[in-house]
């Protein structure tokens, strides 16, 4: 190629920043005429036609050649613009599509803002209702410990007075016991002696009667003899007169008549007969008297072996209301100490509870943090991912608006300019992918870890809600329980004061209206006491004559009746006072 002072290229250098044109033969012409323009001063020789023409013909095939290599140039050019424009258009939809993605993630995390704030709003409503659920449970417990305490102040002090009491009672018990031994071993005494004294008064009343039979008997006699005798006289009187005739007739008129001394004897005899017809009577009235005394006393011993086993079972009824009573205290003292241990174990178990639930408060702060920082790490993946896509965006827009540059010499090609561009856009496509996939993990990562949180967190707030409704449940079952234990009690005690005061009454009654019996003496008459009362009771009064010919006829029996007993100890002592086995002579 040649060259020269006035040579000037044909083409200007500067065209690798603009679109490159094609040449033509007019812009052959055209340098040419410059070319000649320009060397008019230039001397011409034909040497320098032939230099010229050669040059002009090498000029003509660099153009061509130049034309040729701009055309492919020019045609590769295109088809890398339509491939830039349609791999840009893909990277715009992409982008587009990664943005409509990111927009939607981001509604997904606006979402999911929201229901963390819920959640939020949730585990303080949980917290709200778990101080108000500890504040009620405290209370409750606090009123249940103070009823606890009340209650076990009651029942120890309803222990110490039914142990006092039954101790009284059974002191009294003894005391009245003792009490009736010695009335009864006293009633035994006197009923001896006064059964001796009556033994020996009846004895000496039926001697004295016997005596006065006997001497009515001896005495009758003797003026049966005597009448007897003096009739016999009168007769051998009279049958001697018949024999003297006229000296029986003078004394006549001096001596009873015969009519006389028969009706003497016949009333004499009348008399000794009235006589033995009232000593007949008397004899089976006293008999009669007798078996009557016999039969009362059949009735009276059947009527006290009654009224002893009555009392025998009111005995034993109260001996097994004691021991019953001692069973009762027992058995509270057991209830007691089984309430002990189950206060106890509940308080332990509230214990654990609360420990429980500060765990729990914990794990859930602990997943709050965790989650914080999961959003936290979320957020710098979607700012790192949104500046990333903002730098692929500037590529793009860099690679749509550059241009490849021109080759200025024969030894420059224009197709290797391609590659650089081709390389790019593949490293971004490159890195495009990885950050799609990146994104697409971190947040596949993010949903799995705050379902996970979600999910544990719903499961322990499930497990909490059931723990504490089932605690509360089983809470006022034992309160319950507990309330129908202090109604029973309370039923019970009441009942056993009732019985206590019914008990204290009778006791009253008995210790008010008992008064001891009267000795017998000659003239006796057996009494009940007063206060005592029967269904129908009968007691002899005896009264024995002291007249000499007055038969033993004063014997008497008086009738009386009397209503309920009050005291069965008297019942048991008069028992000793009426068997009529002694009163047999």
């Amino acid at each position: 190629m040649a060259t020269g002072a006035g040579w000037q290229p044909p083409y200007n250098t500067s065209s690798s920043t603009s679109n490159t044109t094609k040449y033509t033969p007019s812009s052959t012409s055209t340098a040419a005429s410059m070319f000649y323009d320009g060397s008019l001063t230039l001397e011409y020789t034909q040497d320098l036609h032939l230099k010229m023409s050669k040059k002009i013909a090498q000029l003509t095939k660099v153009i061509y050649a130049l034309n040729t290599k701009n055309d492919e140039h020019e045609e590769e050019i295109e088809s890398l613009k339509e491939a830039h424009e349609d791999e840009v258009q893909h990277i715009v939809t992409e982008t587009r599509d990664k943005i409509m993605q990111y927009k939607s993630k981001m509604a997904d995390e606006a979402d999911l803002r929201r229901r963390l704030a819920s959640l939020e709003e949730s585990v303080e409503l949980h917290e709200h209702m778990k101080r108000q659920a500890l504040a009620e449970f405290e209370m409750y417990r606090q009123r249940m410990e103070d009823s606890q305490l009340c209650t076990e102040a009651q029942h120890t002090q309803r222990v110490v007075s039914m142990s006092r009491e039954v101790e009284e009672m059974r002191r009294d018990f003894e005391e009245k016991l003792r009490a009736f031994s010695q009335a009864q071993a006293q009633f035994e005494a006197d009923k001896r002696r006064a059964l001796e004294e009556m033994r020996a008064t009846h004895r000496q009343e039926v001697e004295e009667l016997l005596n006065n039979q006997q001497n009515q008997s001896a005495t009758s006699t003797e003026d049966q003899e005597k009448l007897a005798e003096l009739h016999r006289q009168e007769l051998l009187f009279w049958r001697r007169g018949g024999t003297d005739g006229e000296g029986g007739g003078a004394n006549e008129g001096q001596g009873p008549s015969v009519e006389e001394y028969e009706a003497k004897l016949g009333k004499a005899q009348e008399y000794y007969e009235r006589e033995l017809e009232a000593m007949r009577r008397t004899h089976q009235l006293t008999t009669e008297n007798l078996l009557a005394w016999k039969r009362t006393e059949v009735e009276l011993r059947k009527e006290f072996q009654a009224q002893e086993a009555a009392l025998q079972r009111s005995l034993s009824k109260l001996r097994s209301e004691l021991q019953k009573a001692q069973e009762e205290a027992r058995e509270n003292r057991d209830k007691t100490n089984r309430l002990q241990t189950s206060l106890a174990n509940a308080e332990g178990t509230i214990k654990n509870l609360h420990k429980q639930l500060e765990e729990a408060i914990q794990d859930g702060e602990i997943w709050v943090m965790q989650l914080k920082d999961t959003e936290y790490e979320l957020e710098g993946s979607r700012e790192r991912v949104q500046q990333q896509a903002t730098e692929i965006l500037h590529k793009a827009n860099r690679l749509l608006t550059g241009h490849p540059d021109v080759p200025r010499g024969d030894d420059q090609e224009p197709g290797p300019g391609a590659e650089p561009a081709e390389g790019e856009d593949g490293r971004l496509e490159e890195e495009r992918e990885a950050l799609l996939n990146q994104s697409q993990a971190a947040n596949e990562q993010h949903k799995q870890q705050v379902l996970k949180l979600e999910q544990g967190y719903e499961k322990e707030l499930s497990r909490l809600r059931a723990h504490y409704e089932e605690e509360m449940l089983r809470f006022k079952e034992a309160q319950v329980r507990a309330l129908e234990e202090m109604e029973e009690e309370k039923h019970q005690a009441m009942s056993e004061e009732a019985q206590q005061e019914k008990e204290e009454e009778k006791r009253l009654l008995m210790t008010g209206r008992d008064q001891p019996p009267p000795r017998p003496s000659t003239a006796t008459q057996l009494q009940v006491p007063t206060g005592i009362r029967t269904s129908a009771f009968t007691t002899c009064a005896f009264r024995f004559g002291n007249e000499s010919t007055t038969p033993p006829d004063t014997l008497r029996c008086q009738t009386f009746t009397v209503s309920a007993f009050k005291s069965k100890l008297w019942v048991l002592a008069f028992k000793t006072d009426c068997t009529s086995q002694d009163l047999n002579p």
